[in-house]
């Protein structure tokens, strides 16, 4: 079985203690979570000095399941320290240098089958205008059908300024962290869920470019997002977060989209994942606790189907944080109750995971699930 240590820090110099106080194995890869308060180039310089693979990046709030509390933390690390065999995983920082997203995301998944012929990839970005899913579908692009993709996009605590990944070889704040898994050894598996609904009339996307929406219905975009909520241009970044664009695919499936940017001479809106022409849209909104108990009905439907896992990892929305508070404790908890396993993780601004059907997708105010299990044989 994995051998894990987990723990929460206040600074980098906690966290270098914790792990040289780790005696009862030698740890052979590090996950950091950390909020941006206690310094990611600091952070950086200090998972440079322990001598295994880091991969981290900062967030909109830690979680770490533990019997002594609560799982949510703020201006915080989580941390946890694995065993997991060398041969196993590899770790990579990369910097986006300008590209577009798709071919960003074309650099990573040539990266990965480079390095296993069946990877599965986590991954967590920096970069407030980066589009979430142009990188994934950049990433289908160049590896096998059914390849397994989670991760998150890093937060800064709710400030939407500046965003980080962070990795034993450096920092960046318009790239990203991978680990990528061999998958003959290592199974990847897990579920997005949201619980969030559509309110409001049904609108439709005019003209937009990526995740860039210029005109909804014909007219400017941020117009009409701050009509609808009734605010003024400089609180409109603020509060949208609390009311995305439900997005209906032809498929019949829907995913959410959070404002990450405002352009006020342009009056458009960057979104955190791409937002396509024509799309059929609306205003979406959480229902308080009904939201949280729709997740957690979807986490035990889909606990039949993947029991085993030696780790379990948490990318949550922090508008699910946001708006349900305390009773987001509750969700997290059902996970870490079903699969009674060490389970860390974080708030982004974005989630990657797989819905119901297998598909991989880029979501916001969703929580997506990862299960790490190292499949039984020989080493």
């Amino acid at each position: 079985m994995l051998q894990t240590s987990c723990f929460v820090s206040r600074s980098a110099e906690e966290i270098k203690d914790s792990i040289l106080n780790t005696t009862a194995f030698r740890p052979t890869l590090g996950i950091i979570f950390s909020s941006v308060r206690l310094g990611i180039p600091e952070l950086t310089r200090t998972a440079s000095s322990f001598g295994i693979p880091v991969f981290g990046c900062s967030t909109a709030g830690e979680i770490l399941a533990t019997p002594e509390g609560p799982p949510v933390y703020e201006q915080s690390a989580v941390c946890c320290l694995l065993d997991l065999p060398a041969s196993f995983f590899s770790v990579k920082l990369f910097e986006r240098d300008k590209e577009s997203c798709f071919a960003f995301g074309q650099r990573i998944g040539a990266w990965g089958m480079e390095v296993f012929s069946k990877p599965a990839f986590i991954i967590t970005v920096a970069g407030l205008e980066n589009d979430g899913e142009a990188i994934i579908r950049g990433m289908e692009a160049i590896c096998p059908e059914g390849t397994m993709i989670y991760g998150g996009l890093a937060g800064d605590d709710g400030l939407l300024k500046e965003t980080f990944v962070f990795s034993h070889t450096g920092h960046s704040s318009d790239g990203a962290v991978v680990t990528v898994f061999d998958q003959s050894k290592v199974t990847v598996r897990g579920i997005a869920t949201s619980g969030w609904t559509g309110v409001g009339a049904e609108m439709v996307i005019t003209s937009s470019e990526g995740n860039i929406v210029y005109t909804i219905n014909g007219r400017p975009a941020l117009d009409v997002v701050r009509e609808y909520l009734n605010v003024s241009d400089e609180e409109v970044l603020q509060i949208a977060v609390n009311f995305p664009l439900l997005i209906k695919r032809a498929d019949g499936t829907e995913v959410l989209r959070t404002i990450f940017a405002a352009d006020y001479n342009k009056r458009s809106v960057t979104f955190a994942g791409t937002v396509p022409n024509g799309a059929r849209v609306r205003f979406s909104s959480s229902f308080g606790y009904e939201t949280i108990e729709q997740a957690i009905r979807d986490l035990r439907d889909y606990f039949p189907r993947q029991t085993d896992a030696d780790l379990v990892l948490i990318f949550s929305c922090m508008a699910r944080f946001r708006a349900a508070g305390p009773m987001v404790n509750d969700e997290i908890m059902a996970a870490s109750q079903l699969w009674k396993r060490p389970l860390i993780g974080f708030f982004t601004y974005g989630e990657i995971g797989h819905n119901r059907y297998g598909t991989c997708e880029f979501y916001n105010e969703s929580l997506s699930l990862v299960l790490i299990h190292i499949r039984p044989g020989p080493v």
